[in-house]
């Protein structure tokens, strides 16, 4: 294993809320967006706090959508916890082929998961985003088998925003913030993986685009 201090396997990726991202809520939705955001809206469950909670959470994922080239949310569930389908346009690492060379993948199918109690009280970094596709993705911080959940830290805070979580999806699989320790609890969800980038640093980080940039 190489020596590497601490700063090596953690990098800080661009601050989670720039410019307009403070602002999803003065976006004017689209006519798609608009239409995902009444179907979503109408069977919205819950507490008076909780709709309330989740409509705000909803809407700032569609507004993120038309800011980001790269990001594009599929569908959004309100029913009980939030739950969202969308893709974004970020290089995936994937199981090396037989000749030992990385694959990479374009674009992440994401599955988003929020639900009420995580505005009351932290949760595990892993209980939030899903790697729906593709499979066999070849990252420290992303569970080797099952549901391919993404840890995006031991423990994330309580209320944290869901366009924090999509920034912090696009940071941890473009590898601008990388958690490659294996004796560290706090990410490493696949520990030969781990192993593995240690000693392809080179490798790293695999796009050093803005999560605005425009997307390839």
């Amino acid at each position: 294993m190489k020596d590497h201090n601490t700063e090596d396997t953690i990098r800080t990726a661009e601050p989670i809320l720039s410019g307009g991202l403070r602002e999803l809520d003065k976006v004017k939705l689209g006519v798609r967006n608009s239409r995902l955001l009444k179907r979503a809206s109408d069977v919205c469950g819950g507490s008076a706090v909780w709709r309330t909670r989740k409509l705000t959470e909803a809407y700032d994922l569609l507004s993120l959508s038309q800011l980001a080239p790269r990001f594009t949310v599929h569908d959004i569930d309100l029913r009980e916890t939030l739950r969202a389908k969308a893709s974004i346009k970020v290089p995936v690492p994937l199981i090396p082929d037989a000749q030992g060379e990385l694959r990479i993948a374009s674009v992440a199918l994401l599955g988003i998961l929020y639900p009420e109690h995580a505005i009351r009280e932290p949760l595990p970094g892993f209980a939030f985003i899903q790697i729906l596709q593709p499979s066999a993705v070849w990252h420290a911080n992303v569970a080797a088998e099952g549901a391919q959940m993404l840890c995006l830290g031991a423990q994330l805070p309580a209320g944290i925003l869901t366009k924090e979580l999509v920034l912090m999806a696009y940071g941890a699989l473009s590898m601008q913030t990388v958690m490659v320790d294996e004796a560290d609890a706090a990410g490493v969800m696949n520990t030969e993986a781990a192993l593995w980038w240690q000693q392809h640093l080179e490798l790293v980080p695999l796009s050093r685009a803005k999560f605005l940039d425009p997307s390839p």
